[in-house]
């Protein structure tokens, strides 16, 4: 029992390592192709993280089967902007960058066949969380006069902190509403929802919300004091509604420069969505270190491409989005598929793709990124269990690879 303490531990630090190299260390600044001690020192990190992935799944008692479809989808992907980033005559820091993004997935990967699937969810939990309460707690100055909560320990934004915030307080959620309450679980609830709120991200705050009504759904019973507390959080939450200020400080924040704001980033978006068809770009992007664009006719003269789809489209172009987009939907269908046991990860899906739409990270070296290879690679349907049901067999999964194991039954 100790040693299995002592390596899931083991674990929880690896997925904090992940956590900080792929965390900002800088505001502003994207990688271009030069090496300095930052760019270093999170190369290390992530080389570090692998390297402790292996020692763990070397000695992992048991090895645990774990979809290998959703690393190929990724590994095309990034082929295809390879391709791009070549004729666009700069692969150089596109190709640094997809190998930050295989060494992500492949930690993920390694993390995943060591362990069963809820423990490999709960210790990325714990993770974000220790990463995500330790960022909250230093920034809190942040929103002193009005302003967002945002990282000072590390400059992660806003829209980056809700991200690490999000996941411990949807966990903590779920387990409030699967009857598994306990004080740590309220408090963590409490603490990281209103963290999320206090970074004031609208569009994550709404696929939070969804996420947070996929949970309710997924109940199966409620301990009584918790669904007390839901009723009488009706009438309030009406009242914060409809009395406060709450909501239209959200929709309507002040202080904000036009560049963030929806109509900036929508002509960015035009800029990508207006490549020629003729062009290879169109097709296979122009590489993953692609992150903003020129614009014409305004006052500032690069925009950052605020949404992972349109990303997807300038780095890797319309086969690569094809591609995401079919693995995203395979992952999101398989999840469904197991209906309320599956409620955390069909939440946290929810809110991550939700996210996409308006921010970036779906397929970058991102927190986003690394929660989304865990919930597909981590996704196995148990079909020896429905076997000694004696329920039909699942079929194959055309996206699975998986190394037999008999001892592995669970599904979350």
């Amino acid at each position: 029992m100790r040693k299995a303490q002592y390596r899931s531990a083991g674990a929880v630090v690896i997925w904090i390592v992940l956590i900080v190299s792929v965390t900002a260390w800088r505001k502003g600044v994207y990688f271009e192709g030069a090496f300095d001690t930052v760019v270093i020192a999170k190369a290390a990190l992530q080389a570090l993280a692998v390297l402790m992935a292996l020692a763990l799944r070397r000695t992992a008692p048991t090895v645990h089967p774990v979809a290998g479809g959703p690393l190929l989808a990724v590994l095309a992907v990034l082929a295809v902007s390879m391709v791009g980033a070549l004729d666009a005559g700069a692969p150089a820091a596109s190709a640094v960058l997809a190998v930050r993004v295989v060494l992500l997935a492949a930690t993920v990967v390694l993390l995943a066949s060591s362990f069963p699937r809820k423990d490999v969810l709960g210790q990325m939990v714990i993770a974000t969380g220790v990463v995500g309460a330790v960022l909250t707690v230093t920034g809190i100055g942040t929103i002193a006069g009005g302003g967002r909560l945002a990282g000072t320990l590390l400059p992660i934004s806003p829209n980056g902190l809700i991200v690490l915030c999000a996941i411990p307080a949807l966990a903590a959620i779920h387990r409030v509403l699967s009857g598994r309450a306990t004080a740590g679980a309220i408090i963590a609830a409490c603490f990281f929802s209103l963290a999320c709120i206090a970074t004031q991200s609208r569009t994550a705050l709404l696929g939070m919300a969804l996420a947070a009504v996929v949970l309710l759904l997924g109940a199966r019973s409620l301990q009584r004091f918790v669904a007390v507390v839901l009723v009488a959080a009706v009438p309030v939450l009406f009242a914060v509604v409809t009395y406060t200020g709450l909501v239209g400080t959200l929709l309507n924040r002040e202080g904000e420069t036009s560049n963030f704001t929806l109509n900036s980033r929508t002509i960015a978006w035009d800029v990508v969505l207006q490549t020629p068809f003729e062009s290879l770009q169109k097709w296979v992007g122009a590489g993953l270190s692609v992150k903003t664009v020129h614009v014409k006719g305004q006052y500032w003269n690069d925009q950052v491409l605020d949404s992972s789809w349109i990303s997807a489209l300038a780095q890797t172009g319309l086969i690569g989005t094809a591609v995401l987009a079919a693995l995203v939907l395979v992952v999101l269908v398989l999840n469904l598929r197991g209906g309320s046991r599956n409620a955390l990860p069909i939440a946290l899906l929810v809110f991550l793709l939700i996210r996409s739409f308006l921010e970036t990270g779906l397929l970058d070296a991102s927190v986003t990124f690394m929660v989304f290879i865990a919930l597909a690679a981590t996704f196995v349907p148990p079909r020896q269990a429905r076997d000694q049901v004696g329920e039909p067999a699942v079929p194959a999964d055309p996206l699975r690879v998986s190394v037999p194991d008999r001892s592995y039954h669970q599904a979350v």
